[in-house]
């Protein structure tokens, strides 16, 4: 095959060959520059490149432009990535595939997929849990967005995630963990919202939404029923994180809808308080979520069974 030995002479020839090259293909294409793509291969950029060559030979297509955005697939490599991503998760399984997993001893790193508030609401209990039965092991928060998630899931990059997205690939498994209402934060002396806030009312104010780039996050329609019943003009500011918008309601007369756990947490800053939501928003379902290809995977299955048994049914703040 014309991809055998050209990674002769790199610290990964100890790896079969084209299966590196391949990897390197799904690392370009996942991750959009080589930069990134060698610093998660833990490769050289010139190895990377020598990989990208030898599979453009082979292929005889460029596989990737240079674009403003990074390295833009071509439509061949459109078409090869899903054989390839394919290829890399029944080998990853094999791969990756543990007789045991013993938690007490254990010193392995697990990688959750979470929002900012997510992490705040899960890893403190989690930690708590896992520090007394399992002292050795790590976790990293990976602040991933949704259209990237499955794709990290199946190769492994991020070991489970939580949240409450709309879509996923038939790959990706999940379990529903517990539903929570949408309610509105307000400044604690607002001049026209007293106790209760009417949906007439909501309308005429100003309102503040977090504008996520993660367009399946269940967020997202929190800003289009603004729109449907108030108008897009009602909206008249738009911050990047969720954390943000709390502190300008403390200081302003906007509306900040949020999720009662997201409002709940930020609440405790001085001059908020929480309203009853009067949109027609149907609560969101909070899932945990795992891909196929790692199924077999006792560690994982064990973090789940932590989650669920914190976090199932949960109703707490």
């Amino acid at each position: 095959m014309a991809a055998r030995g050209a990674n002769d002479g790199d610290d990964h020839a100890e790896r079969s060959p084209e299966l590196l090259h391949y990897r390197a293909f799904e690392a370009i294409y996942r991750l959009g520059t080589l930069t990134a793509a060698a610093a998660h291969l833990r490769l050289s950029q010139p190895a990377l490149s020598k990989s990208l060559a030898l599979l453009r030979r082979y292929y005889g297509d460029e596989l990737f432009l240079r674009g403003k955005l990074g390295m833009k697939p071509t439509a061949r490599a459109r078409q090869l990535y899903v054989a390839i991503a394919d290829m890399l998760r029944i080998a990853d399984g094999e791969l990756r595939a543990q007789p045991d997993f013993d938690p007490a001893s254990s010193h392995r790193v697990l990688r959750i997929s979470c929002s900012e508030v997510g992490a705040i609401h899960f890893m403190p209990r989690l930690i708590a849990r896992v520090g007394q039965i399992a002292p050795g092991l790590r976790f990293e928060v990976v602040p991933l967005m949704s259209r990237h998630t499955e794709s990290a899931l199946a190769s492994g990059e991020v070991d489970l995630a939580l949240g409450a997205y709309t879509d996923f690939g038939p790959g990706v498994l999940s379990q529903p963990m517990y539903e929570v209402p949408y309610v509105c934060l307000v400044r604690q002396d607002h001049p026209r919202i007293r106790e209760t806030l009417d949906l007439a009312t909501f309308c005429r104010e100003q309102h503040i939404v977090a504008s996520l780039p993660d367009r399946m996050h269940a967020f997202s329609r929190v800003e289009q029923a603004i729109v449907d019943v108030a108008g897009a003009a009602a909206i008249t500011v738009r911050v990047h994180s969720l954390l943000i918008a709390p502190y300008v309601v403390a200081q302003s007369d906007h509306i900040f809808t949020a999720t009662r756990h997201v409002a709940q947490r930020v609440a405790v800053i001085p001059g908020l308080r929480i309203v009853d939501c009067p949109l027609p928003l149907p609560p969101i379902l909070v899932r945990q979520y795992w891909h196929s290809a790692q199924g077999g995977d006792p560690a994982i299955a064990w973090l789940r069974a932590q989650i669920e048994s914190l976090f199932l049914g949960d109703l707490r703040s």
